[in-house]
């Protein structure tokens, strides 16, 4: 056997071998923070301060007060699979901190210029390294303080095509300030501070409680704790109402054994714990801790530590959703124990115990949707009060004729049979009750103008923009990062909709226009109109659907208000001359029949 050619099958070099395992594990410079600060918190740091130059490309810096590193470990740290937290196999299968692998500081030296500073409390002199260009890295002594700071500048500028690639300015900025609000909320007792460009972004102190660094992450939102534990398996859970759903998790945090992931069964399980209280697709905002022993979680499935795999995912999603469904439904009871039940405001209570006048129709709004009382003067309609849907004597206005009713009536509504109907009284100042041939409908007053909102706001876009109503001074819109992100990426989709809205400053927003018709306050509707557009799957035509839905639902009439006969009339005609379907653009049900035949059955008339 002869040897007479180099072989094809070479071991690659160590700088290139590092440029690819960079491409797994540093993404983005959002990549870069979370695993430099995953470092520092591995090395026990009680405060963090990172500093961020043009949104983490030109420069990241983290720096702790950990317990630091030798002159030999920090040569060694910057050797792949050189890591101070596995010696053993056995150790790799119970992981108990955040880094493991001794990849990315290599990874990110490979793709950037590099500066490591380090000092153990103990030692009279600290070290530098310094790496750049894939050259041996320079190791020399240097006065540091106690702990770790490490510099990152110039992020894949040796990968010019990744760099390329990345995003806007701000939606990098997004990111980054995203990961450190991770990190923040796995690590309640230690400070965080971030600057970017010379201005603070962020500052959460030590607590020492997890629920007060949550109210910290989520400001704006009030979130139910529920704690419980089962076979082995502990949850804390900090999570909105059914109100503050969005679609996809994007604003639900989970974390395990401290570690942000991805988990579906998780995910599935605050949605069943919710079941029957969301839309399809929605989940609340908030974070879910779920802690077990680390050998029954295998983190090392990712090139990036976002996913896990449990040994036994169906008794993780079981222990999840039980002790959120019992925990949230504990709450829901001690709510309304202290005084506070859902249903009506004390305002509307009160309103309903007076003796009942005709309601005077309020105003629409400049933009109405069709929804104009007729000049002839309303009939008065009668709104029952919450303990009863129906009072004795308030007949209908309209009796079925007489004889027996059909054993099957039909139950949709054929064209034109929305106006045919009979309003017969409001309930809940939010669901209208009307009479029709051998049934009664029940109508959602919001999800059925939001419906018919929806539908003009549709046919009015074909034409161009959406109107819009300028604001005589701009309205001031605090937002996340991630929100204010997309303030910048989807301007013209936000001006087809009728926002008129500008970035101004780093945590904030101007508002100066509105789609016209609008109705409580424009900047919850901003906001909530920029949520839905940070979900930009399906396409540019998919997202405008996606803001057209807020837009009407911030557009329609509210439940909790009164509305006059003339208006449920008005409302009627209108869900029979548009396209209406059954739903609200959201997927909640507008509307339900209940036919006579049942009503006899429940009666035991038949």
């Amino acid at each position: 056997m002869t040897f007479d050619a180099a072989p094809r099958i070479r071991v690659l070099p160590a700088d290139l071998v590092n440029q690819i395992a960079a491409g797994e594990v540093v993404e983005r410079p959002a990549s870069a923070v979370k695993e430099l600060a995953e470092n520092a918190l591995d090395a026990e740091a009680g405060r963090l301060e990172i500093a961020l130059r043009g949104s983490g490309i030109d420069e990241i810096l983290v720096r702790d007060d950990g317990h630091g590193m030798s002159r030999e470990e920090a040569a060694l740290a910057l050797i792949r699979h050189a890591t101070s937290k596995l010696a053993t196999e056995e150790d790799l299968r119970r992981i108990a901190t955040f880094g493991f692998r001794g990849e990315a500081l290599p990874a990110i030296a490979a793709v950037s210029r590099l500066r490591l500073l380090t000092r153990r409390p103990d030692d009279a002199e600290g070290t530098e390294v310094l790496a750049e260009e894939g050259r041996e890295p320079v190791v020399r002594p240097a006065g540091a303080p106690p702990g770790t700071t490490v510099v990152v500048r110039d992020l894949f500028y040796r990968t010019p095509a990744r760099r390329k690639f990345l995003k806007s300015a701000r939606t990098e900025l997004a990111a980054c300030v995203r990961a450190v609000e991770w990190l923040a909320l796995s690590n309640p007792a230690v400070g965080f501070t971030l600057h970017h460009d010379g201005r603070p972004l962020r500052r959460f102190l030590p607590c020492a409680a997890t629920a007060d660094r949550v109210r910290e992450v989520f400001p704006d939102v009030p979130l139910t704790p529920v704690e419980g534990a089962l076979e082995g398996v502990a949850v804390l859970a900090f999570l909105g109402g059914p109100e503050h759903a969005r679609p996809g998790a994007r604003n639900l945090e989970l974390l395990v054994n401290g570690r942000r992931v991805a988990d579906r069964a998780i995910v599935a399980a605050v949605a069943a714990a919710y079941e029957g209280m969301l839309p399809a697709g929605a989940l609340p905002p908030g974070v879910v801790y779920v802690n077990l022993d680390p050998a029954a979680v295998d983190v090392n499935v990712h090139p990036r530590k976002e996913e896990v795999r449990f040994v036994n995912p169906r008794q993780i999603y079981a222990v999840v959703r039980h002790v959120l469904r019992d925990g949230l439904a504990r709450a829901r009871t001690v709510g309304s124990a202290a005084g506070a039940p859902p249903g009506p405001s004390p305002a509307a209570a009160a309103e309903e115990a007076r003796p009942w006048r005709p309601p005077v129709p309020e105003p629409l709004g400049p933009r109405t949707f069709g929804l104009v009382p007729p000049p002839s003067p309303a009939v008065p309609l009668p709104t029952f009060p919450a303990e009863s849907a129906f009072r004795p004597g308030a007949a209908p206005a309209l009796r079925s004729p007489p004889g027996p009713a059909a054993e099957s009536p039909p139950v949709a509504l054929r064209a034109g049979s929305f106006a045919a109907l009979v309003p017969a009284g409001q309930v809940f100042l939010t669901y209208l009750i009307c009479e029709g041939e051998d049934r009664v409908v029940l109508i959602d007053q919001h999800a059925a103008h939001e419906r018919v909102v929806y539908e003009d706001l549709r046919a009015a876009l074909r034409s161009g923009p959406l109107p819009s109503q300028s604001l005589l001074e701009p309205l001031p819109a605090p937002l996340r990062a991630d929100l204010l992100a997309v303030v910048e990426e989807e301007r013209d989709t936000l001006a087809r909709l009728g926002f008129d809205v500008e970035a101004f400053g780093p945590d904030r927003a101007l508002l100066r226009a509105h789609p016209a018709g609008l109705r409580g306050d424009p900047v919850e509707a901003l906001r909530e109109t920029l949520a839905v557009l940070t979900h930009g799957r399906g396409g540019e035509r998919a997202v405008v659907e996606r803001g057209l839905a807020t837009v009407a639902c911030h557009s329609a009439i509210r439940a909790g208000k009164r509305v006059s006969d003339a208006e449920v009339r008005a409302l009627l005609r209108r869900m029979d001359e548009v396209d209406f379907g059954d739903h609200c653009p959201h997927g909640r049900p507008a509307w339900t029949v209940i036919t006579r035949a049942e009503l006899e059955r429940m009666f035991g008339r038949r």
